[in-house]
This record gives C-alpha cells, structure tokens and sequence, in this order.
C-alpha cells in the first residue's frame, strides 16, 4: 500500500510544483513622494490585470528615495531629473557606463505653461528683492537632491552668486523648505510651485524664476538600479508597468474632474491647490531624446563653471532609453499650441 500511495503522491507533488512555478509573479517596489500619484493610477485602473505586481512606498524627498534605492529596499526611487547629475558630481568614485549604479528610465512633465510651472525661484514681496541678484544677504530655503535642489543652484549662478552671499537653509524634502518660506522663516525658495501657491496667490510671494528661466527640463522621474534593469523578471515587469502607465496621461486628460477629486481627497488640498495638482501632474513620458540630453548637460554645465559643483559630469550616463518606445514618449509642447 505504501509504494501506491508514494506512487500516487509524487505526480501529484510534481503537479503541484510545476503550479507554483506558473504562478509565480515579479513584484516591483516602487517609491513616490506622495500618495497622489499611486491613488490616480489605482482610480485609472491602468494596472487591472498585469501579471506582475507592483508595491507602493511612499518617500518624501529624493534624498529618501536615494539613499533607499542604495539600501536595496525599493527598485524605483522618484525624483527630479537632475538629481543623478548632482548624485555624480558628488560621487567618489567616477560614473561611466559600465559602472553607474543608478539609471533614470521614466520621466514626464506637463506641457509649458507660466500658470502651472512646476518648478519656481521665489521670494517674499515683503524682501523688497525684484532681480536674482538682489538675493544677496537673504535667507533662502531649499531641499537636497531633485530638481529643486537644482533650481537652487542654477538660481545662485544666474545670480552671480554663492552660498557665502546668502543664509542658505537646507531641508531634506520640498514640504520643509516651502513651510518655512510660507511661515515667514526665510525670504527666498527654491523648489516647487504647489506647496506656496497660497503665499503667491495671497500677494505675500511672487516668482523670481521658473524652470523656463533656469533652463532646467523639470522631469519629475523614476530611477532603477542597475542590478533591477539587469535582472530579466524585473526589467521585463518594468517594461510591462510603463507600457500600461502610458495609457494613463489620456485617462488623466479626460477625467479631470475625477482626478482632481482624488488629488484633493487623497492629498488633502484646498480646492485651489488642488487644480494646480491637476494641471502640473498632467502631460505625458518624455523621451530621452538628443534636445533633452543637451538642456541637461546645458544645466549640469552651468552649474559646474558656477562652482555650483565640483565635478564635470556626462549627464547621458545617468539616462537610460530602453523604455521610451513603450512609455509612447513624446517631447513636451508650449500650451495651447
């Protein structure tokens, strides 16, 4: 009896492993800075069905998602476009090629428009500073890595100056540095629009420069190790994340009011705020093409011959195109045209 039971047994085991195999899924972790975005995607429905699963972490500010993309707690880590411009200049040891630890693989922005910048120098109207240079002596508030610490820097050597001049206050997120611009704390802000829209729209705020002024692209992105784009499961569930993701900006586009509903809810805007959410969070991938990879090495190079930082760097190292035909990637426009 027992060799039948064993004979019947180890097909059944074999059926059941062979199942298991099947059904084996690969899950991406994923890092945003807020809950908006990942709530936008599961109201979009874009990921209904995939055959990978995808876990959100929500970190606040790029130095978060760095230093958990280095830790190999997340696969994707969100920031600005020219965080990994700042990341190489920083570094020890030289970027190339062959051995960059981190890549960027996904960036989008909203079309170009004055009214839904997403990315802003800004002062208090009580400063009295009317020009970049006026900055001189002022209290100025910014957040490490990410584009606004980039706007910072650009900011300094549009001015013609240095962090001797000013009373620089560093933050490690845009939530920080913009609460203390609100509150008075300092005179001047660098970072995005949204968080001071209310001192701006209140008269107590005005923009000194926007990311049309500094030349910096403005690409909110997601940026992958390089041993995550290595591994075949998990490059390939990337490929099928983006793929589906590109089906959002329509949804987005024709859903507004279901979208900035979500954004208010979720994020707990006021109704103002919460249509600028809308607006900046809308447009579409953007491809890494040639005219992207020379505005950023047009910002990395200004800010190296500022003294804004102190290495040169190859900006096309830190980008990588696999997933722009998928992503249907397609350049940013002027609005309205």
């Amino acid at each position: 009896m027992n060799k039948i039971v064993r004979g019947l047994l180890l097909p059944t085991l074999g059926v059941i492993a062979l199942h298991a195999t099947a059904e084996e899924r690969t899950t991406l972790t994923i890092a945003y800075q807020d809950a908006g975005f990942p709530a936008l995607i599961k109201q979009s429905k874009v990921l209904d069905g995939a055959p990978f699963d995808v876990k959100w972490v929500l970190l606040t500010g790029p130095a978060a998602n760095l230093s958990a993309l280095y830790g190999k707690a997340i696969d994707v880590g969100h920031m600005g476009d020219t965080s990994l411009t700042i990341e190489q200049a920083n570094a020890r040891t030289d970027w190339t090629a062959a051995n960059a630890p981190l890549k960027i693989v996904a960036g989008w922005r909203n079309d170009y428009t004055p009214d839904y910048s997403p990315l802003v120098t800004a002062v208090r109207t009580s400063a009295n500073i009317n020009t970049p240079g006026q900055l001189a002596h002022h209290s100025w508030a910014y957040n490490y890595g990410g584009y606004n610490h980039a706007q910072y820097l650009v900011s300094l050597v549009k001015a013609g100056l240095t962090e001797k001049d000013i009373s620089p206050f560093k933050f490690n997120d845009g939530a920080s540095s913009a609460a203390a611009f609100n509150s008075g704390q300092t005179d001047a802000y660098s970072g995005s629009l949204g968080p001071i829209l209310q001192s701006v729209n209140a008269g107590q705020a005005k923009v000194l420069l926007d990311d049309r002024a500094t030349g910096i692209p403005a690409l909110g992105v997601w940026t992958a190790r390089a041993d995550v784009l290595a591994d075949p499961a998990k490059s390939a569930a990337l490929k099928g994340f983006f793929q589906r993701v590109s089906n959002y900006w329509a949804w987005h586009k024709s859903h507004q009011q279901e979208a900035t509903e979500v954004l208010q809810t979720t994020l707990k805007l006021t109704p103002e705020r919460a249509v600028y959410e809308y607006q900046v969070r809308s447009g579409a991938f953007r491809p890494f093409d040639a005219k992207l990879l020379a505005e950023e090495q047009n910002v990395a190079d200004a800010l190296f011959a500022g003294g804004a930082i102190k290495k040169q760097v190859d900006v096309k190292i830190g980008f990588d195109d696999r997933y722009n035909a998928v992503q249907q990637a397609v350049p940013p426009q002027v609005a309205g045209r």
